[in-house]
């Protein structure tokens, strides 16, 4: 399946995730034009059973998707099987789930998390209303948009009108997000959607899940045990009267939660306005920018560089292209850490999953960071520490770099800042922009610096 063209009607692309038993590939629908994500298992020496459950997940969606048409929620266009694969064709989503904010450890801000929580309860008022219960609402389920918007994936373990064909009776969900009542082997109705929808809010607040431990140990500490309150963990960002809202959203009993999705929504709002001097000045203080203080026109990032600020939100409009609403966040925590340009780049560009999208992302910034040093000596928009190597040795570098990168190799080489008594730092430098562990090893293993 690695090298699969073509599959029925769908021109296959590029691979853009795989597991043990399916792949999912980015294509292209030819009628209507447009591209999608087709989600592939295999059935070729798989246990049948695993097949015959992937295959019920799979109608199991397409079941929900036809009743569950709305902007927050993803489409699914198509369903269908072979002798030897079954596949699901979907929307194509270009962004990033929210678990990779939260894996990240970027702490969001109050006016990002109560939007976030907005369009999910909206999503999921809709699809409740329309007698869909998704029963797996979890951060990787949840899709952020490059254009700011959230889209809520994956209702293959969805209970429809009571009748769940993936598995009926089943435990189904993932640990950590699943109510009591789904731990407990018990139906699952729309309250323990919101139930989930407590643990994400908890999440995106704190940083941490209420209830941690072994898939074994969560249910018991879901069903049984108290948790700390948001406020606790963070005092700044979480107050009280949002304590109170998840409280009634996690309560043991599903009687004791909000009665609708619509109800949180109400609630979560009145709280976020209502939430005390502390929580407004922390929404207050929500950087409009990723500046980190300012002189001028520029902007001071460390010790060794600085950005004019017409720079600096242009690396960030180029890499939001590439991760959505996440650049701000990425960019102000990587600025505080970076010691020049070029390494600024280097860093932002790992968190590009695809190599053709970094790549491009790498040259664009580079070449604005090579404009912006060259605009003359009296211009003090950027400042690079500086590269005493000589260019001989350098050009051997850019050399070796570009076996990995290619001709950005030449401009990184040139722009990282090191001395010739010390060329082993310059070469660990070069390789941090290697995004494979195993070419980074083999690349400082080459130039006889390996670790």
């Amino acid at each position: 399946m690695e090298n699969l063209r073509q599959l029925g009607k769908y021109r296959i692309a590029e691979v853009i995730g795989a597991s043990a038993l399916a792949t999912v590939y980015k294509a292209t629908d030819p009628e209507p034009e447009r591209t999608v994500a087709l989600k592939i298992h295999r059935k070729e020496g798989i246990d049948p059973r695993i097949t015959a459950s992937a295959v019920a997940k799979f109608k199991n969606q397409m079941l929900a998707a036809e009743r569950l048409a709305h902007p927050g929620i993803a489409d699914v266009y198509e369903q269908g099987e072979d002798e030897s694969v079954a596949y699901l064709a979907m929307e194509y989503l270009a962004g990033r789930g929210l678990r990779d904010f939260l894996t990240l450890r970027l702490r969001l801000g109050l006016n990002d998390t109560m939007r976030i929580m907005g369009q999910l309860l909206a999503a999921l008022d809709f699809a409740h209303a329309n007698g869909v219960v998704h029963r797996d609402v979890k951060p990787a389920n949840i899709i952020m948009l490059l254009s700011g918007r959230l889209k809520l994936a994956d209702f293959g373990i969805a209970l429809i009108d009571t009748f769940d064909i993936a598995q009926a009776g089943a435990v189904a969900g993932s640990p950590s997000y699943m109510s009591p009542e789904q731990h407990s082997g018990l139906e699952a109705d729309r309250r323990s959607d919101l139930f989930s929808c407590g643990v994400v809010l908890y999440e995106l607040l704190t940083g941490s899940k209420p209830f941690e431990g072994s898939p074994d140990t969560v249910g018991e500490k879901i069903c049984r045990e108290p948790y700390r309150p948001a406020s606790e963990l963070n005092p700044k960002g979480s107050s009280p009267a949002l304590d109170a809202v998840i409280a009634r959203a996690l309560a043991k009993k599903p009687e004791e939660r909000f009665p609708t999705a619509r109800d949180f929504a109400s609630a979560l709002d009145a709280a976020f306005k209502d939430g005390g001097e502390a929580q407004r000045q922390a929404s207050a203080e929500e950087p409009a920018s990723v500046t980190v203080r300012t002189e001028d026109s520029t902007v001071l990032l460390s010790a060794s560089l600085r950005l004019a600020v017409e720079d600096l939100r242009a690396i960030e409009t180029l890499l939001t292209l590439q991760v959505g609403p996440m650049a701000k966040l990425l960019l102000k925590q990587t600025a505080r850490t970076a010691s020049d340009g070029p390494v600024l780049v280097s860093m932002l560009a790992k968190y590009i999953p695809a190599e053709a999208n970094r790549k491009t992302f790498i040259t664009a910034a580079m070449e604005k960071l090579a404009s912006a040093s060259s605009e003359g000596a009296d211009s003090p928009t950027v400042r690079f520490s500086r590269n005493l190597i000589d260019a001989t040795a350098i050009e051997v570098a850019s050399k070796r770099l570009a076996r990995y990168l290619g001709p950005i190799a030449k401009v990184i080489a040139k722009k990282t800042p090191g001395r010739p008594t010390d060329l082993r730092a310059y070469y660990r430098q070069l390789a941090e922009n290697i995004n494979d562990p195993a070419d980074r090893a083999r690349f400082l293993k080459d130039a006889g610096y390996e670790k």
